[in-house]
């Protein structure tokens, strides 16, 4: 395998975009993996599946091969480790000796290590092509496997097959010092349940490289692959009380031409939370006013109809949840911030017709998650925590493997439920997954996706590199100061406006 010099990467042919056209074959090869490698490699696959059109593989594929490229530079730094502790990683008490050390000595404050895997030409290879109606993922890296490595993993992906769901597996197995613990058992679960045969998923050691294929048949229907639903979340969108009777009636009045601001004021008042929230709303810092808005006649006027309808979804929605369930402050803490960046991204971008509907939207977008905590709430946090380890970052995925839908699903459920109109319900179904959304929502689909990425950033769930190429292009945020200096004037405008409030 070819050594790289000066740069952290090597890309042949360097116009992968061609090669991609043109269905012929490339590499990406590195050291490490590091946040600028990964960025090009998720451009790479984001590329490489949409000329097939199979870009609802994207999550999946890009978890397990990042899964197989963790494994396969720390198989190499295993070995450059144990070399330069002068011990045999053959010998059975010298390699335990080694183990006990690994993992302090490599991922703790001093990696230096990594810088090293350069000067010994130790490298991971990414092969894409396409052979026979089947894309092909070939990963590679030049340090062979130990024999009792390769038992342990091919029986581990012997045994993915047979579980049902991620709490068999977790509680299966909880060592993953090897890379070939939780992680890849999760990954392998995850191509079973897109469809994938066990055939799809090939480990081999031969002169001295250790190599890992994935082929996806182009084949594959997206639709085919029908996951069950929980059985307790079947029965819990059936319970979901239908939505407020008197918030219905206001929401007809201000859609009635005929309608008067008395009539309207007059129905809010029976209210007294929509009273409490129309009148905090129209004394906030985005209406400034010369007097204090007293009455709700003044407070309807002054806020427009469009607005109170937005205000009445977020009410009526907020009033069933937190009768039904619990009240998850985190959950909406975080929602109002999303609310706030994607209502003020649509002004700036000069969308006002999106404004409110992104504010609702954004606010929205994860009841879903808010039932399943409520629902299954022991399988929910274990999602979470494994997503928290980075054994799995993408907790969507993970809900999907467990409980048959993920939370933005299950939200969107709920608005079909409730009879929303379809954009806001299409918004939040596709709002953690922008590349799938049909092209007449990505305007608003977009907005709040990165609205979620700055509240996911700030809580280091999410950052620059692992953002969805498509939507910082589609907005002209791919440049990364660009991003962040936008992020941080959102952040400055709520803190200034809500500060303790929410």
């Amino acid at each position: 395998m070819q050594a790289l010099q000066e740069e952290q990467y090597l890309l042949k042919p360097a116009d992968y975009k061609n090669s991609i056209k043109n269905n012929q074959r490339f590499y990406l090869q590195f050291n490490f993996f590091s946040p600028e490698v990964e960025a090009v490699f998720m451009k790479i696959i984001h590329r490489f599946l949409e000329n097939h059109d199979i870009l609802y593989l994207k999550e999946m594929l890009l978890t397990v091969i990042r899964e197989i490229i963790t494994n396969a530079v720390k198989a190499n730094t295993k070995r450059l480790y144990f070399k330069l502790k002068k011990l045999d990683i053959s010998k059975k008490e010298e390699y335990r000796q080694g183990m006990e050390s690994f993992k302090n000595d490599v991922y703790g404050s001093d990696n230096t290590i990594f810088e090293k895997l350069k000067e010994v030409n130790l490298l991971v290879r990414i092969i894409f092509e396409y052979i026979h109606d089947s894309i092909q993922i070939t990963i590679i890296n030049n340090t062979p496997i130990l024999e009792e490595e390769q038992k342990k993993i091919e029986s581990r992906i012997n045994k993915a097959y047979t579980y049902n769901d991620i709490s068999e597996a977790f509680e299966d197995v909880m060592d993953d010092s090897e890379g070939a613990g939780l992680g890849l058992i999760m990954a392998i679960m995850l191509m079973k349940n897109a469809g994938f045969s066990k055939e799809s998923f090939k480990l081999k050691c031969e002169k001295g490289l250790t190599t890992t294929t994935i082929k996806a048949p182009l084949g594959i229907d997206r639709e085919e692959h029908n996951i069950k639903i929980a059985e307790e979340l079947t029965k819990e969108l059936e319970k979901i009380p239908s939505f407020p009777e008197n918030i219905i009636e206001i929401q007809k009045l201000c859609s009635d031409p005929e309608s008067t601001v008395k009539q309207i004021s007059e129905s809010i008042k029976r209210d007294p939370g929509l009273t409490t929230s129309l009148l905090k709303l129209a004394n906030s810092a985005g209406y400034i006013t010369l007097k204090h808005t007293k009455t709700i006649e003044d407070a309807v006027k002054l806020i427009g109809l469009k607005t109170i309808n937005a205000l009445l979804i977020a009410t009526g929605v907020q009033q069933i949840m937190t009768s039904r369930y619990q009240k998850f402050e985190n959950v909406w803490k975080d929602s109002y911030r999303a609310a706030h960046y994607a209502n003020k991204m649509a002004i700036q971008i000069k969308k006002t017709k999106l404004n409110e509907f992104a504010y609702l939207a954004a606010l929205l977008g994860d009841i879903g998650q808010i039932v399943l905590l409520s629902i299954k709430p022991e399988l929910t946090q274990k999602i979470h925590d494994i997503a928290g380890t980075k054994i799995i970052e993408n907790a969507s995925l993970l809900e999907e493997m467990s409980l048959g839908v993920s939370h933005s699903t299950l939200g969107s459920l709920i608005c079909e439920k409730w009879k929303f109109n379809e954009s806001l319900t299409e918004v939040i179904k596709y709002h953690h997954r922008p590349h799938l959304a049909p092209e007449k929502y990505k305007d608003l689909t977009y907005l709040v996706y990165i609205a979620y990425s700055f509240v996911d950033i700030e809580n280091r769930r999410m950052r620059f590199e692992l953002l969805d190429e498509d939507v910082l292009n589609y907005y002209n945020l791919n440049d990364k100061e660009k991003l962040e200096l936008l992020h941080r004037a959102l952040k400055e405008t709520y803190e200034k406006q809500y500060g303790g409030i929410i």
